[in-house]
């Protein structure tokens, strides 16, 4: 019993991970939702499942990979998937590294904005100049206290959004009834289906986070663990808000931070302020996560002859503006069209590799090794 308790710990915990990375800015603002579930109709209820099965499949064969062959990087993980051309895997995961940081931060500075214009009546693009600084400083000077409070930040979302799905989808089951009982879809099937390919696409690149923390799946089993406990945790979360702003329907889709507009029409204060406030702490935390994890890659690659300080600098700058700049276009064009295009690319490149070969490749390691469990 102790040891299936540990067990259930260990695969608990770089689930957290899994989570943490999906709940992030982009989920929060239920914009993410809004534009690859919700806006299609009833079905939002039941294509995350599909999805998050998905990705807790390939998230399984890519920590599965990392335990066979003890690589705990996305690196070292991509050149084992591609072999024997394992450098073109590493470039491809760059490549996907690189336009998921410069897309996501310019969302998470995109969601201060309009947060900003919300809350303050402040003009959208001071917003996002304001954020974007406030990032930089933040980087530079406080990346660690931002990532040691990352999990708690993450915590407090869960809690709030928990705390608002009870009162959100009783205020909106009338509307909700009536989508259920008249299966309206708004689009074809072939469309549920792509967009929810295409959100599976750009959130594949979580496996490199989950790599990285996978160290303490040591047997076959707990990577089995982890993946169920990842699925249930974010299925469930996702099909809950997806049904929550189904409930709020058509209105709520021109909202660029619906959630957080659902909150307000419960006339709870508390809640909007709270809600607020944690919404922006999980911009910052998602932009500073982000933007450092992308100084920390390139900062021994260039500029060598001056001081790591300045280089840190200088890289962390060169993302913001471009991120900044990506921002001017707003949160849902980049939501709909930033991680449309990162998805399409992912697909084809991390999502078919891990859910074709990585099996392939794990059923013939376990044969050619019966000793490692």
């Amino acid at each position: 019993m102790g040891n299936n308790k540990n067990s259930l710990a260990i695969a608990f915990g770089v689930a957290a991970v899994w989570f943490g990375a999906h709940v992030g800015g982009g989920f929060a603002t239920g914009n993410q939702t809004v534009q690859y579930f919700v806006k299609f109709g009833w079905t939002a209820a039941i294509v995350p499942v599909f999805v998050m099965a998905l990705l807790a499949w390939i998230y399984y064969q890519a920590v599965l990979i990392a335990k066979n062959h003890d690589v705990h990087s996305y690196d070292k993980m991509a050149e084992k998937l591609y072999e024997p051309y394992g450098r073109i895997g590493k470039v491809i995961f760059d490549i996907g590294y690189l336009v998921l940081t410069l897309v996501g931060v310019g969302i998470a500075i995109a969601g201060s904005g309009e947060l900003f214009k919300d809350v303050f009546g402040l003009n959208y693009y001071i917003g996002i100049i304001l954020t974007g600084f406030i990032f930089f400083l933040l980087t530079i000077f406080g990346a660690k206290l931002v990532r040691n409070a990352s999990s708690a930040i993450t915590l407090l979302i869960l809690i709030c959004l928990v705390v608002l799905l009870i009162p959100g989808i009783r205020s909106g089951s009338e509307n909700l009834s009536r989508i259920f009982a008249e299966k309206t879809v708004n689009g074809s099937f072939g469309q549920v289906l792509w967009h929810a390919l295409l959100y599976a696409g750009f959130q594949s690149l979580v496996a490199g986070s989950l790599v990285s923390a996978s160290q303490t799946l040591t047997d076959k089993s707990l990577c089995k663990k982890f993946a169920v406990v990842g699925f249930v945790l974010n299925a469930v979360m996702t099909v809950l808000c997806a049904i929550m702003i189904l409930g709020y329907m058509p209105e709520v889709a021109v909202n660029k931070l619906p959630i957080l507009t659902i909150a307000k029409s419960q006339g709870l204060a508390l809640l909007t302020t709270a809600y607020s406030c944690i919404l922006f702490l999980a911009f910052v935390s998602t932009g500073v996560g982000v933007v450092f994890g992308f100084v920390a890659r390139y900062e021994n690659a260039i500029l060598k002859s001056t001081s790591l300080s300045i280089r840190r600098a200088v890289i962390s700058a060169i993302a913001i503006i471009l991120s900044t700049t990506m921002a001017v276009t707003g949160i849902t064009k980049l939501v709909a069209v930033g991680y449309g295009w990162l998805g399409r690319f992912c697909i084809f490149v991390v999502i078919l590799p891990l859910a074709i070969i990585a099996p392939i490749k794990n059923a013939k390691f376990a044969k050619e090794h019966p000793e490692v469990e």
